[in-house]
């Protein structure tokens, strides 16, 4: 069973949902198959990510799963990656490293400020760079105020 906290946050991101429309939804960042990223190159001359960790690349703050490293590992080849959080986590920050994927913690999103250095810090235009998160104010508000391009994430299959 839910709790009240939960079933108002899921209410307000609802009702956020609809003032707040990012490009694609998706249920998780693996849905984002190896085609779809070339036809963002291709289409909308995507270069670079800006990239959420909690609950977009890791669940319940644990690692970064199996499945969603081979991911970032194929995303990597094609884009320009940085992780950009609103929490701090050095063992995340450490195995972003190892993957050449900069990571900017305590990022105060939906505030512009960090959206802007982390497209400064991949030497791109804001046009450029897409935002994947799974908060629809901190990382789709975000990435819309700064003109980027959005994904949605889920995770539906975080709560079974």
């Amino acid at each position: 069973m839910r709790s009240l906290g939960k079933l108002l946050f899921d209410g307000l991101d609802y009702i956020l949902c609809k003032m707040i429309k990012p490009d694609m939804i998706l249920n998780s960042i693996t849905s984002l198959t190896e085609e779809e990223i070339d036809k963002l190159i291709t289409y909308y001359g995507i270069k670079g990510v800006i990239l959420d960790v909690d609950e977009t690349i890791r669940y319940n703050m644990h690692g970064i799963t199996k499945d969603n490293n081979k991911w970032l590992d194929i995303l990597t080849t094609k884009l320009k990656v940085i992780a950009v959080s609103n929490g701090i986590d050095k063992e995340i920050e450490e195995e972003l490293k190892k993957k050449n994927i900069i990571y900017i913690g305590f990022a105060h999103k939906p505030l512009k400020k960090n959206f802007l250095k982390a497209c400064k810090l991949l030497q791109l235009e804001t046009h450029e760079v897409v935002v994947i998160g799974d908060d629809i104010l901190s990382d789709i508000y975000g990435g819309k105020r700064n003109n980027m391009y959005t994904i949605k994430i889920t995770n539906k299959k975080k709560y079974k």
